[in-house]
Formats: C-alpha cells, sequence, structure tokens
C-alpha cells in the first residue's frame, strides 16, 4: 500500500481551486458543486474517506454503468485524484449487488479502490443509505444533518460523488476554463425513440434537438418529455426548446437530476404513465418513515383509481394534500420527489385528469404505459442498448 500523503497535500488548494473555478456540479441527481463538498469534507480535519456511488437505480439511467464497463480507468483515476486531494486513503467504490459486470472490468483494469457491493434497491443508492450498506447495515437513508461530509462512514468526514462526477474530475481540473465553456453531461436517452443509449451532450441544448439529433427522434412524436425520468415533473411537447440544463429545467417546473431522458408518445395515455410513476415510487419507498410509507401508497392508490375511471375529484383533493405532506416530511428525498413528481405529471395534462373524472373511463381506451414498470419495454430496450454497446 502507497504511504498516506501529508497532512498538508501541498496539491490540494490548488486542485480546489481549479475544481472551483471549472464550476462541475454533480452528476448523481442534485447538481450540487463539487468543490462546496470537497471544502464541507474538508473543513471537518480529521481522516476523511472518499467513496464513488456507481450504485445506479434510477429507471432509465444507464450512464454510470457504461463508465464502468467502458471508461474503468478513467473512473478509477478520477477517484484517486479526489482521493489524494483530500489526504483520504482507501477510497470505496460502491456499486448494486447486481452489477457484477461492472466490477469485473474494474478488476480487470487493476483498479487501485476497494470495491462493494450491496442491495439492488433503488433507495439503497441515496448517499447516506450507502454509508449504512458498508456498515454492514440495512441500506436505509440516514436522517439528516448530520451530512455525511461531517459524520459519514464509521464517523469519519466523507465525500460521496457520483461515478460520472468522478470521471469527469481530471478534465475539469486540468483545464478548467474550457471545461466550463464546452460542458457536456451523459444523457440516458430512452422510451418511445429510435435510438435508445448514452450520449454525451453540451448543456444548453434544447431537449427537442437531443431527442432528434441523438435519438434519432420519437416514433410517436412527443406527448411528454421527462428530463429527470421519475424524478421530476415532465415537460409537454411545446416545452421541448427548454435547455438541456438543471436551472433552465427548474426554472420550467421540471429538473435534469441523472438525465434519464425519457420521451413517451403521444399516443400513451399521460394518466397511465402517471400511475406507472406513483407505482414506482410506492414499490421503492424503503418502509423506513411512515411519511413516505402512506404517502407514496395513497399517491398510487388514486392515480390507479383515476387512471380506471374510478376518481373522484375529492380524490384528487386528497392526493394534494397528501403530497403537501410528503413534501415537508420523511429522511430522505424518496418522499418529497415521489409528492412533486406525481403532483407535477398530473398538473401538465390537467384536460386529461378532467377527462378521465368526466367519463368515468380512459378516454383512451386504456391504452397501456407504463414506462417505469421494472420489466417495462421501455426499461428493456434502454438496458439491451447498454448490453449491445459494451458488449
Amino acid at each position: 500500500m502507497s504511504a498516506r500523503p501529508s497532512p498538508q497535500a501541498p496539491d490540494t488548494p490548488e486542485v480546489l481551486a481549479r475544481l472551483t473555478a471549472s464550476g462541475l456540479r454533480g452528476r448523481g441527481g442534485g447538481w450540487f458543486p463539487a468543490a462546496r463538498k470537497w471544502r464541507a469534507v474538508l473543513a471537518e480535519g480529521g481522516e476523511p474517506v472518499v467513496i464513488a456511488n456507481g450504485a445506479e437505480g434510477e429507471p432509465g439511467s444507464i450512464k454510470d454503468r457504461y463508465l464502468l464497463r467502458t471508461r474503468a480507468a478513467e473512473v478509477v483515476a478520477g477517484i484517486e485524484m479526489a482521493a489524494g486531494a483530500l489526504n483520504a486513503a482507501g477510497p470505496i467504490l460502491y456499486l448494486k449487488g447486481a452489477f457484477v459486470r461492472e466490477e469485473e472490468h474494474l478488476r480487470r483494469v487493476g483498479a487501485s479502490v476497494l470495491v462493494r457491493r450491496g442491495a439492488d434497491t433503488y433507495v439503497a443508492g441515496e448517499e447516506t443509505a450507502v454509508l449504512e450498506a458498508l456498515e454492514d447495515r440495512r441500506a436505509w437513508p440516514r436522517p439528516k444533518p448530520p451530512l455525511p461530509a461531517a459524520v459519514g462512514l464509521h464517523g469519519r468526514p466523507t465525500l460521496v460523488q457520483n461515478v460520472e462526477t468522478l470521471w469527469r474530475l481530471p478534465v475539469a481540473v486540468r483545464d478548467p476554463e474550457a471545461f466550463r465553456a464546452a460542458e457536456t453531461t451523459l444523457v440516458s436517452l430512452w422510451g418511445h425513440v429510435r435510438r435508445p443509449g448514452v450520449y454525451d451532450v453540451p448543456l444548453g441544448t434544447p431537449l427537442g434537438r437531443v431527442v432528434e439529433g441523438w435519438g434519432g427522434g420519437a416514433t410517436d412524436g412527443i406527448g411528454l418529455l421527462f428530463p429527470a425520468g421519475p424524478s421530476a415533473a415532465p415537460l409537454t411537447a411545446d416545452q421541448a426548446n427548454v435547455p438541456l440544463d438543471p436551472d433552465a429545467l427548474r426554472e420550467a417546473g421540471s429538473g435534469l437530476g441523472t438525465a434519464a431522458v425519457l420521451v413517451v408518445g403521444r399516443s400513451a395515455c399521460p394518466v397511465a404513465v402517471a400511475a406507472s410513476a406513483a407505482a414506482f415510487f410506492e414499490r421503492e419507498s424503503c418502509g423506513q418513515c411512515p411519511p413516505c410509507v402512506v404517502g407514496t401508497g395513497n399517491l398510487a392508490r388514486i392515480v390507479r383509481a383515476l387512471e380506471a375511471g374510478a376518481a373522484r375529484a375529492r380524490d384528487l383533493a386528497s392526493l394534494h394534500e397528501a403530497a403537501g405532506f410528503m413534501a415537508m416530511h420523511g429522511y430522505c428525498a424518496h418522499s418529497r420527489t415521489a409528492a412533486a413528481a406525481v403532483r407535477g405529471i398530473l398538473a401538465r395534462v390537467p384536460a386529461e385528469v378532467e377527462a378521465h373524472l368526466r367519463a368515468g373511463r380512459c378516454p383512451r381506451g386504456g391504452s397501456p404505459s407504463d414506462p417505469f414498470a421494472p420489466a417495462s419495454p421501455e426499461r428493456a430496450a434502454i438496458e439491451r442498448a447498454l448490453d449491445e454497446t459494451t458488449a
């Protein structure tokens, strides 16, 4: 094992200054400035830990696994750079239990990091759930504060950063100005598109151009665009010119998240898609906190009833009440995200909601659309694209 850097590693201030100048933000969903995370860890002193989070679980997202299969050495270089700059020994790369091929690729390149695999649940990729798993406990999110930067793995200051973020780190630090001037992000493009797959797309590109230029166009026109998979409200077809940018999407009432961009065709029933999203959040609730368990169950029940034409206006009032409570409670973002996403989908299609209430059935004849189901055709296609690309 190589010697641990001295407490005052001479390159730390320079690396941190360059990282700050680059403006690199985390690609795990929150788009939080990486340099601010680093500073929070450094401020704690002690013996920090660096964890690369590769527990990708967003429906439709394959970008991190794509990197681990095709750019494993570059990912490791980014992890090593972060560990060196933060004076951290023994960095860890955490994967879901099912990511056997990814671990094999890491071992093939002689990765110098400890690779650990854990649970396959969606919430197990939340950064504090990762810490719990690494401490050999159930992968449940921790109540916050404290944040991992202050009290992380075994109580030590801990940097938990997404695989794509760390992959981009050396390039960002090498030439911060060039990185900032032409920043890109990996997009997992899936759904009703001709060419689902992973694409490195310049930030600021209109979403419609992403669908046409990289995805080969929508197979059924654009009904709804989900820039963040199920994790934020979608956009409608007339909003396809909104840029692929976290700030612009937030202003448009959506979000970018892990950039698992889902295209839903015009013929799909949007209420059925809302039911699919609600079922996903109910299914993936870890069961730890009642606001999330009860809340996601209520959302799913009401939207299923709406899809079947069995809901009434008072049921929608109950949905908004439940979502409002969920938005303020829960150990992690799952409860809040579920509330915002499900309510956001229905808010985009008020005429469809009204038509279901008025007709007492799906006015489209109940056209099946369940993209967030584990074995949906949309998810199967993007997973197939990953395997074909990385064979």
